[in-house]
C-alpha cells in the first residue's frame, strides 16, 4: 500500500490481474487516494474485515472467489451507502452487469479500463458516500441530542411532580368539623403545578377563617406564589396574616387583604397579581364576612340560586395601599355559599369554543341545590370536564363550598 500527505479516502482494488492492479492503485494514489490491493475474492474479503474503505474496486471474474460472491458477502455487512463498490466488466457481459446492480453494485467500469472514466465515477461515489456519513453524523448528533433533551425532559418532569406533591402536601386533605356546616372542595389543576389555592381553618371563638384564590396564569410561576399564599393563610404557621402575632386577635379580613396587596404588588420581573375571595364564617351567627378581589363572585345555593350581590375590588397587587371591602352574608339554613375560579366559568366547550359561564353555572348549581355539599361538588367536577370534552381542563378548577344544615 501506497500513502499520500493528503487523503481523499482510502480505495481497495481487487483483481487477480497484477498488471491491472498496479495501473490503477498509481493512478489513484496520483489522484490522492490511499489505495490497497487484493489478489483475489478471499484475499479481498479478509482484507475487508481487518480494514476500513470507502470504496472498493471489484474484478468480476476471478479464480476460486469470484466478484459476485465478494459482493453478495460485503453486502450482508454494508450497504450502497455505506461501502459503495465498483464492479469491473468486459464490455460484451451485460448481464454481468445487470447481475452485479441487482445484488447491490453502486456502479461499473467496463475493461480495459478507461481510466478518466472510472476516475469520475469513482469520485462520484466517494462523494456520495460522504453526504451519506455526514448525514449519518448528524443523526446521530441529533439522536444524542435528542436523548439528552428527553433525559433532561425526564429530570424535569420529576421535578415538577415532586413539587406537585409537595404543593398538595399543603393543602389540607379534609375539612373541619363543625356543629351545623357542611364543607367541601374540589381541586383540578391543569397542569403538575397550580394557581389556585384554598382553606378553611378553625380560629377563636367560633368563627372560620374561609379563603379561595387564583394566582395569574399557571405552572411553575403560578404555583411558587401559590405555595408562598398558602403559608401566609394557615394560621398555624409562624408568621401567618391571620393572627396579629402580638394580641393573638383574628385580623379583619380587609387588613389581611391590604397586607398581602402591600407584599406582593405587581413588577416587571415577575408580572404577577391574583384574585381571591377572603373572609371570616361566624358559626353562631352563620354570617360570611369577606372581601372578593376581583375573584368569580361568590354563589348563594338555596330556594333561589343567584349569583351574590357585592362589592368586588382590584385583584391583590395591581395597585399599592389600597382599601378593601367588606361583604356581610348571612346563611339561612338549607342554604350554601360556593366560592370558585374562573377556571369553572371559563371552561371551554371543545367543539364551538363556547364558555361555560356564569349563567350555566347558576343553573347547575340550582339543580342540585338540595343535595349535600360533596355530592353538589361532585357534579359540578363532573359537569365542567364533560363541557371541556376530550381537550381537557384549559385552565385551573377550584371550587370552596360552605353548607348550613
Amino acid at each position: 500500500m501506497s500513502e499520500t500527505n493528503e487523503n481523499r479516502g482510502n480505495i481497495l482494488v481487487v483483481d487477480d490481474n497484477e498488471m491491472n492492479r498496479d495501473m490503477l492503485s498509481r493512478r489513484l494514489q496520483r489522484k490522492k487516494y490511499n489505495v490497497e490491493t487484493a489478489v483475489g475474492g478471499r484475499e479481498a474479503i479478509d482484507a475487508i474485515k481487518a480494514g476500513e474503505y470507502d470504496l472498493i474496486l471489484l474484478d468480476i471474474t476471478m479464480p476460486e472467489v469470484d466478484g459476485f460472491e465478494v459482493l453478495e458477502r460485503v453486502r450482508r455487512i454494508y450497504d450502497a451507502t455505506e461501502l459503495p463498490i465498483i464492479m469491473a466488466t468486459a464490455k460484451t457481459d451485460s448481464e454481468d452487469v445487470v447481475k452485479s446492480l441487482e445484488m447491490g453494485a453502486n456502479d461499473y467500469v467496463t475493461k480495459p479500463i478507461d481510466f478518466q472514466v472510472a476516475l469520475a465515477r469513482v469520485n462520484t461515489q466517494m462523494q456520495l458516500k460522504e453526504s451519506m456519513d455526514r448525514v449519518r453524523t448528524l443523526e446521530q448528533s441529533l439522536a444524542e441530542r435528542n436523548a439528552e433533551l428527553q433525559s433532561s425532559n425526564d429530570y424535569m418532569l420529576q421535578s415538577l411532580e415532586s413539587a406537585a406533591r409537595f404543593q398538595l402536601s399543603l393543602l389540607q386533605k379534609t375539612p373541619p368539623s363543625v356543629d351545623g356546616l357542611n364543607i367541601g372542595w374540589i381541586y383540578c389543576p391543569c397542569d403538575e403545578l397550580a394557581g389556585d389555592s384554598y382553606g378553611v381553618y378553625e380560629l377563636p371563638d367560633s368563627q372560620l377563617l374561609v379563603y379561595q384564590l387564583d394566582v395569574t396564569g399557571h405552572g411553575v410561576k403560578a404555583a411558587l406564589l401559590a405555595v408562598t399564599l398558602i403559608r401566609l393563610l394557615n394560621p398555624a404557621n409562624h408568621g401567618n396574616v391571620v393572627i396579629d402575632a402580638e394580641s393573638g386577635a383574628v385580623i379583619s379580613p380587609a387588613k389581611v387583604i391590604s397586607d398581602l396587596n402591600d407584599r406582593f404588588q405587581i413588577n416587571e420581573e415577575s408580572n404577577q397579581f391574583f384574585t381571591m375571595v377572603y373572609g371570616i364564617y361566624d358559626c353562631g351567627q352563620h354570617v360570611f364576612t369577606y372581601v372578593n378581589a376581583a375573584h368569580s363572585t361568590p354563589i348563594l345555593i338555596g330556594a333561589n340560586t343567584d349569583l351574590v350581590e357585592e362589592e368586588s375590588d382590584l385583584p391583590v397587587g395591581v395597585m399599592p395601599q389600597m382599601d378593601f371591602t367588606e361583604n356581610r352574608l348571612e346563611l339561612h339554613a338549607g342554604q350554601s355559599i360556593a366560592v370558585y375560579s374562573d377556571g369553572i366559568i371559563e371552561a371551554i366547550r371543545e367543539e364551538d369554543g363556547e364558555l361555560l359561564g356564569e349563567e350555566r353555572l347558576v343553573k347547575l348549581l340550582k339543580q342540585e341545590s338540595a343535595t349535600e355539599a360533596t355530592e353538589i361538588l361532585t357534579f359540578l367536577e363532573q359537569e365542567v370536564r364533560e363541557w371541556c370534552g376530550d381537550a381537557g381542563l384549559q385552565d385551573d378548577v377550584s371550587a370552596l363550598l360552605l353548607q348550613r344544615r
